[in-house]
């Protein structure tokens, strides 16, 4: 096994293992959802291990994933970037849960919605980074289906979609920082749509004028 699975599965399990180091010591609610405002809602502690059933989850089932895709093959031309995503996942939800741990025994110490601000974007920038050497799947990167249907739509697509990712990140965590609590939510939701929606819209445009070509 190497050293990048074994820290996949350590990450994978690092928030069950939190949980149940301090799981005595929580209130009977613990924090759960915070918006600009602060908490907006608060669930019974034992909800904690369902979230980090998610972590668990991943880490068992990503892997999988590119054994049971169609194109699995082209996995073997990007595996260890593949194994990157899944342990960067691991451990931005492992951070994820660490803050809610600290604002459930701790409230008030940490600006929860700049920090969770911030590690998405740092986590936009490191998918972005790496995006356009994630080759055809059904799994990973911009699977618009016009991409799916063309190597080189596919390849367009992720490229662009990288370059939005690495400098929408960028903006995310400068915007965490330093731009007004309250407008932190809208922002991150104005950021996202942006860099989901426009390789979403390219990758149509460019199958088009691919399947124009082909017909002249």
């Amino acid at each position: 096994m190497s050293k990048k699975r074994i820290a996949i599965y350590f990450f994978g399990v690092l928030p069950l293992v939190m949980v149940c180091l301090v799981y005595a010591k929580l209130p009977d609610l613990v924090p759960m959802q915070w918006q600009s405002g602060g908490v907006v809602r608060y669930d019974e502690k034992w909800h904690l291990f369902l979230i980090t059933g998610i972590s668990l989850i991943m880490g068992v089932f990503m892997p999988l994933m590119a054994k049971i895709d169609p194109r699995r093959e082209n996995y073997e031309k990007f595996s260890s970037v593949y194994e990157n995503i899944i342990l960067m996942i691991e451990i931005f939800l492992a951070a994820t849960m660490a803050i809610a741990l600290s604002e459930s025994l701790y409230p008030g110490r940490i600006p929860v919605i700049r920090v969770i601000s911030g590690g998405v974007g740092f986590l936009f920038v490191f998918m972005g980074n790496i995006m356009p050497k994630v080759k055809s799947n059904f799994f990973t990167g911009v699977k618009t289906p016009w991409a799916l249907s063309s190597e080189t739509v596919w390849n367009k697509t992720q490229r662009l979609g990288g370059k939005l990712f690495f400098f929408g990140g960028l903006l995310m965590v400068v915007c965490a920082f330093l731009v007004p609590i309250e407008l932190m939510s809208y922002l991150m939701g104005i950021l996202v749509c942006a860099i989901v929606s426009l390789p979403t819209v390219m990758s149509y445009i460019w199958y088009q004028e691919e399947m124009k070509s082909l017909r002249k």
